[in-house]
């Protein structure tokens, strides 16, 4: 795991991330402190690209991918970050995205069995009873239920289709053929291993489920942030976009940009702060409360009024059936969302919005100064506590303005600078 931010206002933008990475094998997890997660994307012009989760694409490392694109793009420019971004996606396109359809069908065989068993998991959690006494009756209870909520899945994703761009319209009959050579391993290892006999009918749903999910903008598996920072040569103020990489099949990638977390600094908006993959201690500075505790207080308001209104019935008894009908027809999820709306306004007011103000009147020095301190309080948290240190080693800092470029703030290198004076000299020309 990892820890980056993004702060933007109209002088520029700060970049940083920590150098952890996590590397899972067979005999457990390790975790080394020496990741390049921030990169310059173009040698000559103000744009950069952050890196997290996932440090390769289709077994090639990011990093590689990334220098072979600079080296490509040379001194071209595009007017904004954005044709930046379509660019990269087209050079990825144009490699073949590094890969084969062999490499291409063990990332599916990954990403579908995930899928089914994240939904088996689901049932299973919830009818414990069912699993850990493993009669036919019982297993054919749990197959059911898992065909229910199978098709709920299904239903939920096409009801309300958010597909990424190059699979909305990936038919299910080459989706079928591509999988044909594979699936039943799948299911082997998914139920069969475990004594389950599935039909042919639920077979054929797990694979339209795994077909919904592919092409939706959800990402259950393995995936790679890709974050786009800086300006376009028509841009005078800076922006960010934030893309999910996950897998190519054939010459479809799987992709779409988090709208939701992009940010663009303009007159109507002087500053923001983006942090990803582990962002709970910058949300908690961002908006005056631990995330987790602020759901912990809204679980607890919301159990508490259940209780009383409980409490209350118990106290009318049969006395007044017509009040009893009352109280039970309240709708305390509208209360509750009533009182989520009142804590989300008092944390605008009273923590994030003073410190957008403040993010926006702050200099490049002081961009970069904050965005390294959110990046460590990440790290000292993890340290402090008893839990994995997932997010640490040294942190890189680089500020991106209209006029200086792309400015490294600090920088590790896996080299002494000194001993490789070729390696700058060099620089500009490879």
């Amino acid at each position: 795991m990892t820890a980056v931010v993004g702060i933007l206002n109209k002088q520029g933008v700060a970049i940083a991330a920590d150098s952890a990475v996590t590397i899972t094998g067979t005999n457990g997890k390790k975790i080394l402190n020496k990741a390049n997660k921030v990169f310059t994307l173009s040698k000559y012009h103000p744009v950069g690209v952050m890196v997290y989760n996932s440090a390769t694409f289709m077994m090639t490392p990011w990093e590689t991918i990334i220098k072979v694109y600079r080296k490509q793009l040379k001194d071209k420019f595009f007017s904004t970050l954005k044709e930046y971004q379509n660019d990269f996606i087209d050079f990825l396109r144009s490699k073949s995205f590094f890969t084969n359809t062999d490499e291409e069908k063990l990332l599916l065989f990954n990403f579908i069995q995930t899928v089914i068993n994240t939904v088996r998991n689901e049932v299973i959690n919830q009818n414990k009873i069912l699993h850990d006494n493993p009669t036919d009756d019982n297993k054919n209870q749990l197959l059911q239920l898992i065909e229910n909520r199978t098709d709920e899945y299904i239903n939920q994703f096409t009801a309300s289709p958010n597909f990424c761009d190059d699979f909305a319209d990936y038919p299910f009959d080459e989706f079928e053929a591509f999988i044909a050579d594979f699936f039943s391993i799948v299911i082997e290892t998914s139920y069969t291993n475990l004594g389950y006999t599935i039909s042919n009918e639920l077979e054929n749903k797990l694979k339209h489920l795994a077909h919904v999910f592919l092409k939706t903008k959800e990402s259950l598996t393995n995936y790679t942030g890709l974050i786009f920072t800086g300006f376009g040569e028509d841009e005078i103020y800076p922006s960010l976009i934030p893309v999910d990489i996950s897998f190519s099949i054939g010459n479809r990638l799987r992709y779409y940009i988090e709208e939701n977390r992009a940010a663009t600094i303009s007159t109507a908006n002087n500053g923001a702060i983006c942090p990803f993959a582990q962002t709970d201690v910058i949300d908690t500075i961002l908006r005056g409360i631990d995330p987790s505790l602020d759901n912990i207080y809204l679980n607890n308001f919301n159990s508490l009024f259940n209780r009383y209104n409980q409490e209350i019935l118990n106290l009318i008894g049969g006395t007044n059936p017509i009040l009893t009908a009352q109280i039970q027809a309240l709708d305390i999820q509208t209360v509750v969302n009533e009182y989520s709306k009142m804590n989300e306004q008092i944390k605008r007011e009273n923590y994030i919005s003073p410190l957008m103000n403040a993010v926006s009147s702050l200099a490049k020095e002081d961009l970069a100064e904050m965005a390294e301190s959110l990046i460590y309080l990440t790290y000292l948290k993890r340290r402090i506590t008893f839990a994995e240190e997932s997010v640490g080693g040294p942190v890189d800092v680089a500020i991106i303005s209209k006029g200086d470029g792309f400015i490294w703030i600090k920088r590790k290198h896996y080299f002494d600078p000194k001993l490789n004076q070729h390696f700058f000299d060099n620089y500009f020309n490879n």
